[in-house]
This record gives structure tokens, sequence and C-alpha cells, in this order.
């Protein structure tokens, strides 16, 4: 299995902190090396590093080999443009498919979450992988929410259909993309719904099936830029075609789409926390509820909790 982790968004809801020169995922916020860096050190414990390659912008290229240079430099892949996920996630999967045919690939869009079950991850990753192959579906990795977030997506689960290597596997129904706090809510209480961890695996042939039937015009896209791979042409025709692909969250443009069928549900006790705001980074730093968290020079007057 092919693994590829997605590290090209600013984090622009932690600005001013992140920023697009050094987005949040870069930056040493929580522990001593970046969240980038535990991700992918967390991968490494169980996959070979010549199976592992970094999507990202070409401006962070050289800052990624810097930061994990255990990662072979030729399976570090800049973006040719911020185009959001969906270009990303289907340019990381034609490129694949076209280096490697027939092989499966996880999708972990995850350079700034913070993963304590650093073993069951593993495990579930190895577990989807047979998922996968074993049903032809997407076998996804996520978990239970624990609190009405209107800042992650949702997958809302149905009947368990197996047990795979001590995890239970369940119906995908639909997905839901960001609701607002009220439906967040609702979901909750209701307890078969997942939060969206971007934990993705699948066989690369399957996900460009789905792309032919839900997103024509960004699969004929990434067909053209397969046929130029290797050759002399590649970056002109890359370039060209990389345009056409919609500006839009893969969340819209294709896995809300998804029927029943489509995708299976493998819930994870990962300790996972999605470092995507400033009240989130709070709440990791924080020993309790109301205390300050300080790095660096500050001056406080009758603050708390901030």
């Amino acid at each position: 299995m092919k693994i590829v982790i997605f590290s090209g968004g600013s984090g622009t809801r932690m600005w001013p902190l992140s920023r697009r020169e050094m987005p949040k995922q870069f930056q040493n916020l929580v522990g001593n090396t970046s969240m980038f860096q535990q991700m992918v050190e967390m991968v490494l414990s169980g996959f070979k590093a010549s199976d592992v390659f970094v999507l990202t912008g070409k401006n962070y290229i050289e800052l990624v080999k810097k930061q994990v240079p255990k990662i072979p430099s030729e399976n570090i892949i800049g973006e040719p443009e911020m185009r959001d996920t969906l270009a990303a996630v289907s340019f990381a999967a034609a490129y694949l498919e076209k280096k490697f045919p027939g092989e499966t690939m996880a999708a972990l869009w995850g350079a700034d979450h913070i993963v304590r079950e650093k073993e069951t991850f593993v495990k579930a990753l190895r577990a989807a992988e047979k998922l996968a192959n074993q049903e032809d579906v997407i076998a996804k990795v996520d978990v239970h929410p624990t609190f009405p977030s209107v800042h992650l997506g949702y997958l809302e689960i149905g009947n368990k259909v197996r047990v795979l290597d001590g995890f239970d596997v369940y119906e995908f129904k639909r997905h839901v993309e960001k609701p607002d706090y009220a439906t967040a809510e609702k979901f909750l209480e209701k307890g078969n719904y997942l939060w969206n961890t971007g934990y993705f695996v699948w066989k690369l042939s399957k996900f460009m099936s789905l792309l032919e039937k839900h997103n024509k015009e960004t699969y004929n896209a990434l067909k053209k830029i397969q046929e130029a791979v290797g050759s002399a042409k590649e970056e002109r025709i890359v370039e060209e075609e990389y345009q056409k692909i919609p500006k839009m969250m893969i969340d819209h443009a294709l896995f809300e789409k998804l029927e029943k069928g489509d995708q299976l549900e493998i819930p994870a006790v990962l300790g996972w926390t999605d470092v995507g705001a400033w009240n989130v980074l709070k709440d990791e730093l924080a020993e309790a509820s109301e205390q300050n968290v300080v790095k660096g020079e500050h001056i406080d007057i009758d603050s708390v909790d901030c």
C-alpha cells in the first residue's frame, strides 16, 4: 500500500500564527516537533519510507525535505497550484495509479492531527487496506465525536457488517460536511455518526471509477495528466489540465455523492484531535479549562481561559 500525507494547507483559521510562508502543520505547536513530523514518524512506525509520499505546495517542498529527511525526495510531490482538496486528492490518486497500477492507496488528510493511540492507528490502516481489497470499497478509519463540532464532516453509519482484525466494520449511509451547530448536536445525540478524520484507503482503480461516475470533468483532466506522466511534455500538460479541475472540496465533489456499498466504516479509538482552530489548540495545551496557555513573552491582566 502507498500512503499519501497531504500537507499543503495554509491553516487560515489559525492566522496570524499560521501563515502562507509557515503553515501551522510545520510548526512545533504541540510537542518538540511539528505535527507534520509527528504524523510522518507515526506512519513510518508501521510502513516503509519508500511507500510513503507527501503531497504539498511547490513552495513547501524544501521545507518538507528538511523536516522529514527519511522520506525519499522523489516521493515528495509538488501540487501544481492550490485548488482545494478535490484537485489535490484526485491528482495524487491519478499520479500513483500511473506509477503503480493495481496498487492500494491510503490518503491521510492529517498533517495537523494529534493521534495518541499510534499502534491502533497503524493497525486500523492495515485493516482498512484488507477491507478495501476484499470488498472493493473505500475503507474509512474514523472516530466517534466528543462534542458538536461545526468544523468537521460527519459520517452516518448503519448496521455492523463484520469484524476485521479486531475492528468492527459498519455500513456507510451518508456523508454530511460541516453541519451547523444544531445539526451537529443532533448527530451527537443519535450516536450513529462519526467524525470524518480524513483517513481513506482505496484501490486506485476504485477511486478513479467513482470519480468518473460522479465528476467526469475532473476524471477527464486526470486521464490526460496520466498520459503525460514520464514524457517530455509532462510539466506543461499537468499545469494545463490541473487548471481544469473545479476548485472545490472533494467532500462536496465526491464523498457526499457516494451511495451505500461504495464505502465501509471502521470506527477506531485513536485519541484523535484535529488542531484546526485556536480553541482546539488551547484545549490540547491547557491542563485545566480555566488555565491560560502561554508560549513566549506576554503581559497578563486578569485573564483566564486564554
